[in-house]
């Protein structure tokens, strides 16, 4: 018994359940030779995005200005505010590098007890700013402090500046830190801040000598 072939409405829903387009013999004239597809590029990957991007943001020479404060520090601070005598307090600092060595992270206490002052610190170089920076924290509030600066090789010094507003008053604080390299085994951080008619007056000086 010979089997029925398909009719043209029986190849029309074919067509449409395949997506192909009509054959030639339905389309009319002479077949067409259909031409070699494209090769598509592949999509990129994730993977390689984010092998690219840690390739082009490893650690420049910039970074080896901050060497010299990497290790474990003994801190003495010398505190001064208005109308009080000097306080002085004593502590410890842990700076070491994270991320690949993009940034230090410094972890510092002062104090002791109830008193105590626990601060994290972590400088870096922002290579699209060209500026170095110090992303300060601390638990005398839950702000930031973020000062952005300079470094001048010849006197081996951290020149950073910002602006904190004064909660209490309302006034924008503008101050400065000086943090200078002494030797391999001692850098001195200065805080001055910019009171108005009076210029910059010295509030804080910490001594970091190497454990």
């Amino acid at each position: 018994m010979r089997l029925p072939t398909p009719g043209t409405t029986g190849v029309l829903a074919l067509v449409l359940a395949t997506g192909a387009g009509p054959p030639p013999a339905l389309a009319g004239g002479p077949p067409e030779r259909t031409p070699p597809a494209a090769v598509a590029s592949p999509e990129p990957r994730l993977e390689d995005e984010i092998s690219r991007h840690i390739a082009v943001s490893r650690p420049g020479p910039e970074h080896r200005w901050l060497e010299p404060l990497e290790g474990s520090w003994t801190v003495t601070v010398s505190w001064q505010s208005a109308g009080r005598a000097p306080t002085r307090l004593t502590g410890t600092s842990e700076n070491h590098w994270i991320l690949g060595g993009r940034f230090l992270h410094c972890e510092a206490a002062l104090g002791e007890e109830l008193s105590q002052i626990e601060q994290a610190t972590i400088y870096g170089f922002d290579s699209q700013q060209q500026k170095f920076f110090a992303l300060g924290l601390n638990n005398l509030g839950t702000h930031y402090l973020q000062p952005w600066g300079t470094y001048d090789p010849a006197t081996r010094s951290f020149i950073l500046s910002g602006k904190e507003r004064d909660e209490v008053t309302g006034a924008i604080l503008v101050y400065r830190e000086l943090l200078k390299v002494e030797s391999p085994d001692r850098h001195v951080l200065t805080v001055y801040f910019d009171l108005p008619g009076r210029g910059p007056v010295k509030v804080i000086e910490a001594t970091y000598a190497r454990r």
